[in-house]
Protein backbone atom coordinates (compact mmCIF):
# COMPACT_ATOMS: atom_id res chain seq x y z
CA UNK A 1 0.00 0.00 0.00
CA UNK A 2 1.17 3.67 -1.06
CA UNK A 3 0.95 4.50 3.18
CA UNK A 4 3.97 2.10 3.55
CA UNK A 5 5.90 3.45 0.32
CA UNK A 6 5.51 7.14 0.87
CA UNK A 7 6.25 6.50 4.92
CA UNK A 8 2.80 7.78 5.90
CA UNK A 9 1.99 7.43 9.42
CA UNK A 10 -1.57 7.81 7.90
CA UNK A 11 -3.57 7.45 5.54
CA UNK A 12 -3.66 11.27 3.78
CA UNK A 13 -7.32 13.16 1.80
CA UNK A 14 -9.61 10.90 4.20
CA UNK A 15 -12.91 12.09 4.86
CA UNK A 16 -12.25 11.07 8.12
CA UNK A 17 -9.47 13.55 8.98
CA UNK A 18 -9.79 14.95 12.23
CA UNK A 19 -11.30 18.45 12.36
CA UNK A 20 -8.10 19.89 14.22
CA UNK A 21 -6.36 18.85 11.25
CA UNK A 22 -8.81 20.40 8.49
CA UNK A 23 -6.80 22.92 6.16
CA UNK A 24 -8.21 26.29 6.89
CA UNK A 25 -9.80 28.02 4.02
CA UNK A 26 -10.84 31.68 3.64
CA UNK A 27 -14.43 29.60 2.64
CA UNK A 28 -14.68 27.80 5.81
CA UNK A 29 -12.96 30.90 8.09
CA UNK A 30 -16.03 32.98 6.73
CA UNK A 31 -18.65 29.80 7.18
CA UNK A 32 -17.52 29.36 11.20
CA UNK A 33 -17.93 33.26 11.66
CA UNK A 34 -21.80 33.46 10.04
CA UNK A 35 -22.52 30.08 12.00
CA UNK A 36 -21.06 31.43 15.21
CA UNK A 37 -23.60 34.52 14.77
CA UNK A 38 -26.58 31.86 13.88
CA UNK A 39 -26.08 30.37 17.33
CA UNK A 40 -25.97 33.46 19.11
CA UNK A 41 -29.01 34.64 17.58
CA UNK A 42 -30.64 31.03 17.93
CA UNK A 43 -32.48 30.68 14.29
CA UNK A 44 -32.62 29.39 10.86
CA UNK A 45 -29.32 29.49 8.49
CA UNK A 46 -28.54 28.20 5.02
CA UNK A 47 -25.44 26.83 3.90
CA UNK A 48 -25.48 25.77 -0.19
CA UNK A 49 -22.35 24.16 -1.89
CA UNK A 50 -21.58 22.05 -5.27
CA UNK A 51 -21.41 18.33 -4.73
CA UNK A 52 -17.96 17.80 -2.63
CA UNK A 53 -17.22 21.28 -1.97
CA UNK A 54 -16.49 20.44 1.94
CA UNK A 55 -19.71 22.01 3.23
CA UNK A 56 -20.83 19.45 5.63
CA UNK A 57 -17.11 19.20 6.94
CA UNK A 58 -17.07 22.52 7.08
CA UNK A 59 -20.29 22.63 9.28
CA UNK A 60 -18.54 19.85 11.39
CA UNK A 61 -15.10 21.08 12.05
CA UNK A 62 -17.56 23.84 13.68
CA UNK A 63 -19.83 21.88 15.67
CA UNK A 64 -16.68 20.04 17.32
CA UNK A 65 -15.37 23.31 18.60
CA UNK A 66 -18.72 23.83 20.81
CA UNK A 67 -18.82 23.33 24.31
CA UNK A 68 -20.87 20.39 24.88
CA UNK A 69 -21.88 21.77 28.07
CA UNK A 70 -23.79 24.41 26.31
CA UNK A 71 -24.94 23.16 23.12
CA UNK A 72 -26.37 19.99 21.79
CA UNK A 73 -25.99 19.18 18.41
CA UNK A 74 -28.62 17.14 16.24
CA UNK A 75 -27.16 16.07 13.00
CA UNK A 76 -29.82 14.54 10.91
CA UNK A 77 -28.23 13.55 7.66
CA UNK A 78 -31.75 11.80 5.58
CA UNK A 79 -35.26 13.97 4.91
CA UNK A 80 -36.48 11.33 2.60
CA UNK A 81 -37.72 9.97 5.82
CA UNK A 82 -40.26 12.56 5.80
CA UNK A 83 -41.55 14.61 8.63
CA UNK A 84 -42.34 12.10 10.84
CA UNK A 85 -39.21 10.62 10.48
CA UNK A 86 -37.08 13.56 11.46
CA UNK A 87 -39.77 14.28 14.17
CA UNK A 88 -38.53 10.57 15.84
CA UNK A 89 -35.46 11.56 15.17
CA UNK A 90 -34.83 14.51 16.35
CA UNK A 91 -36.72 12.85 19.94
CA UNK A 92 -34.06 10.32 19.77
CA UNK A 93 -31.27 12.52 19.70
CA UNK A 94 -33.18 14.54 22.63
CA UNK A 95 -33.29 11.52 24.47
CA UNK A 96 -36.68 11.13 24.47
CA UNK A 97 -38.68 7.59 23.05
CA UNK A 98 -40.92 8.91 20.15
CA UNK A 99 -44.63 8.50 20.60
CA UNK A 100 -46.99 7.12 18.10
CA UNK A 101 -49.29 9.78 16.81
CA UNK A 102 -47.61 12.46 14.89
CA UNK A 103 -49.75 15.18 17.10
CA UNK A 104 -48.33 13.67 19.87
CA UNK A 105 -45.04 13.53 18.57
CA UNK A 106 -45.16 17.20 17.28
CA UNK A 107 -46.03 18.51 21.32
CA UNK A 108 -43.49 16.17 22.62
CA UNK A 109 -40.70 17.71 20.36
CA UNK A 110 -41.51 20.80 21.21
CA UNK A 111 -41.55 20.56 25.22
CA UNK A 112 -38.70 18.48 24.68
CA UNK A 113 -36.25 21.52 22.87
CA UNK A 114 -38.38 23.86 25.49
CA UNK A 115 -36.91 22.25 28.49
CA UNK A 116 -33.12 21.89 26.96
CA UNK A 117 -33.68 25.33 26.74
CA UNK A 118 -34.87 26.53 29.99
CA UNK A 119 -34.14 23.76 32.57
CA UNK A 120 -30.72 22.46 31.40
CA UNK A 121 -29.72 25.69 29.70
CA UNK A 122 -28.08 23.89 26.48
CA UNK A 123 -28.97 25.59 23.39
CA UNK A 124 -29.61 22.30 20.34
CA UNK A 125 -28.38 23.00 16.92
CA UNK A 126 -30.40 20.89 14.40
CA UNK A 127 -28.39 20.52 11.57
CA UNK A 128 -30.21 19.35 8.20
CA UNK A 129 -28.19 17.74 5.24
CA UNK A 130 -29.26 17.05 1.98
CA UNK A 131 -31.75 19.53 2.73
CA UNK A 132 -32.31 19.92 -1.07
CA UNK A 133 -34.52 17.15 -0.91
CA UNK A 134 -37.05 19.13 1.58
CA UNK A 135 -40.51 19.31 0.26
CA UNK A 136 -42.38 22.91 0.20
CA UNK A 137 -44.68 21.13 2.76
CA UNK A 138 -41.71 20.00 4.48
CA UNK A 139 -39.74 23.36 5.15
CA UNK A 140 -43.36 24.78 6.84
CA UNK A 141 -43.70 22.48 8.79
CA UNK A 142 -39.86 22.38 10.25
CA UNK A 143 -40.67 26.50 10.34
CA UNK A 144 -44.00 25.60 12.93
CA UNK A 145 -41.90 23.18 14.69
CA UNK A 146 -39.29 25.69 15.98
CA UNK A 147 -41.79 28.85 16.06
CA UNK A 148 -41.73 30.33 19.57
CA UNK A 149 -43.16 32.79 21.34
CA UNK A 150 -45.25 34.13 18.64
CA UNK A 151 -42.60 33.80 16.15
CA UNK A 152 -40.44 35.87 17.72
CA UNK A 153 -38.20 33.44 18.95
CA UNK A 154 -36.70 29.52 17.50
CA UNK A 155 -36.69 26.58 19.88
CA UNK A 156 -33.33 25.93 18.11
CA UNK A 157 -30.76 26.90 15.59
CA UNK A 158 -31.95 24.91 12.46
CA UNK A 159 -28.72 24.80 9.78
CA UNK A 160 -29.83 23.55 6.45
CA UNK A 161 -26.79 22.47 4.21
CA UNK A 162 -27.82 21.45 0.61
CA UNK A 163 -27.02 22.28 -2.99
CA UNK A 164 -27.38 25.18 -4.85
CA UNK A 165 -30.74 24.22 -5.97
CA UNK A 166 -31.56 25.15 -2.96
CA UNK A 167 -31.11 28.93 -2.65
CA UNK A 168 -33.21 29.24 -5.75
CA UNK A 169 -35.84 27.18 -4.45
CA UNK A 170 -36.32 29.48 -1.87
CA UNK A 171 -36.13 32.13 -3.57
CA UNK A 172 -39.89 30.87 -4.76
CA UNK A 173 -42.98 32.60 -3.71
CA UNK A 174 -44.45 30.00 -2.00
CA UNK A 175 -41.17 29.58 0.43
CA UNK A 176 -41.48 32.78 1.29
CA UNK A 177 -42.08 32.54 4.65
CA UNK A 178 -39.89 30.43 5.43
CA UNK A 179 -37.21 32.09 3.33
CA UNK A 180 -37.27 35.49 5.34
CA UNK A 181 -36.81 33.64 8.78
CA UNK A 182 -32.94 32.65 7.22
CA UNK A 183 -30.92 35.09 9.51
CA UNK A 184 -27.67 33.57 7.45
CA UNK A 185 -27.45 32.67 4.00
CA UNK A 186 -23.72 31.54 2.62
CA UNK A 187 -22.60 29.79 -0.18
CA UNK A 188 -19.27 27.61 0.41
CA UNK A 189 -17.56 27.98 -2.92
CA UNK A 190 -14.74 25.85 -4.03
CA UNK A 191 -11.00 26.41 -3.73
CA UNK A 192 -8.88 28.81 -5.59
CA UNK A 193 -5.44 27.60 -7.01
CA UNK A 194 -3.08 29.03 -4.13
CA UNK A 195 -5.95 27.15 -1.83
CA UNK A 196 -5.38 24.15 -3.33
CA UNK A 197 -1.72 24.26 -3.84
CA UNK A 198 -1.84 23.98 0.41
CA UNK A 199 -4.39 21.91 1.00
CA UNK A 200 -2.43 19.55 -0.72
CA UNK A 201 0.51 20.24 0.75
CA UNK A 202 -1.12 20.36 4.03
CA UNK A 203 -2.83 17.14 3.47
CA UNK A 204 0.72 15.20 2.89
CA UNK A 205 2.31 17.02 6.02
CA UNK A 206 -0.35 15.80 8.24
CA UNK A 207 -0.09 12.68 6.90
CA UNK A 208 3.62 11.91 8.39
CA UNK A 209 5.09 12.75 5.25
CA UNK A 210 8.29 14.43 5.93
CA UNK A 211 11.00 14.36 3.00
CA UNK A 212 10.60 17.42 0.31
CA UNK A 213 7.39 18.22 -1.41
CA UNK A 214 5.60 15.10 -2.83
CA UNK A 215 3.68 16.63 -5.75
CA UNK A 216 5.10 18.71 -7.94
CA UNK A 217 3.89 22.56 -8.99
CA UNK A 218 2.54 21.15 -12.02
CA UNK A 219 1.18 18.13 -10.69
CA UNK A 220 -0.64 20.13 -8.37
CA UNK A 221 -1.78 23.02 -11.22
CA UNK A 222 -3.32 19.90 -13.21
CA UNK A 223 -5.30 18.98 -10.37
CA UNK A 224 -6.89 22.18 -9.77
CA UNK A 225 -7.16 22.19 -13.34
CA UNK A 226 -9.21 19.06 -13.40
CA UNK A 227 -10.88 19.35 -10.00
CA UNK A 228 -11.86 23.23 -10.29
CA UNK A 229 -11.04 23.14 -6.88
CA UNK A 230 -13.44 20.57 -5.16
CA UNK A 231 -11.98 18.97 -2.02
CA UNK A 232 -13.51 15.65 -2.31
CA UNK A 233 -12.64 15.26 -6.12
CA UNK A 234 -8.84 16.91 -5.07
CA UNK A 235 -8.64 13.93 -2.56
CA UNK A 236 -9.91 11.42 -4.97
CA UNK A 237 -7.48 12.49 -7.63
CA UNK A 238 -4.63 12.72 -5.01
CA UNK A 239 -5.47 9.10 -3.61
CA UNK A 240 -5.43 7.59 -7.47
CA UNK A 241 -2.08 9.36 -8.52
CA UNK A 242 -0.74 7.97 -5.09
CA UNK A 243 -1.56 4.74 -6.03
CA UNK A 244 -0.09 5.34 -9.71
CA UNK A 245 3.33 6.55 -8.09
CA UNK A 246 3.50 3.48 -6.05
CA UNK A 247 3.37 0.78 -9.28
CA UNK A 248 5.71 3.14 -10.92
CA UNK A 249 7.65 3.75 -7.82
CA UNK A 250 8.11 7.27 -7.61
CA UNK A 251 9.14 9.03 -4.94
CA UNK A 252 7.77 12.70 -6.81
CA UNK A 253 4.74 12.63 -8.08
CA UNK A 254 4.69 14.51 -11.67
CA UNK A 255 2.09 16.06 -14.14
CA UNK A 256 2.64 12.77 -15.73
CA UNK A 257 1.18 10.91 -12.86
CA UNK A 258 -1.78 13.47 -12.46
CA UNK A 259 -2.82 12.56 -16.05
CA UNK A 260 -2.42 8.80 -15.28
CA UNK A 261 -4.53 9.70 -12.23
CA UNK A 262 -7.12 11.94 -13.93
CA UNK A 263 -7.26 8.86 -17.13
CA UNK A 264 -8.17 6.03 -14.86
CA UNK A 265 -11.13 7.91 -13.10
CA UNK A 266 -12.49 9.23 -16.16
CA UNK A 267 -12.50 5.63 -17.32
CA UNK A 268 -14.53 4.66 -14.34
Amino acid sequence: MFQEFYGFTHVPFSKSIPTDNLFPTGGQKELTARLSYLVRERGFGLITGEIGSGKSTAVRAFTAGLDPNRYLVLYLANPTTGMTGIYRDLLLGLGHEPPFSRPRLVARLRDAFADLLGAKRRVPIVILDEAHLLSQPMLEQLRLLFSDQMDSQSLATVVLVGHPDLRRTLHLTVHEAFSQRLAVRYHLGPLDLAETVGYVRHHVRTAGYTASPLFTDDAVARVYEYTKGLPRRINQVCTTALMAGLIDQKQLLDETTIRKAVAELDHD
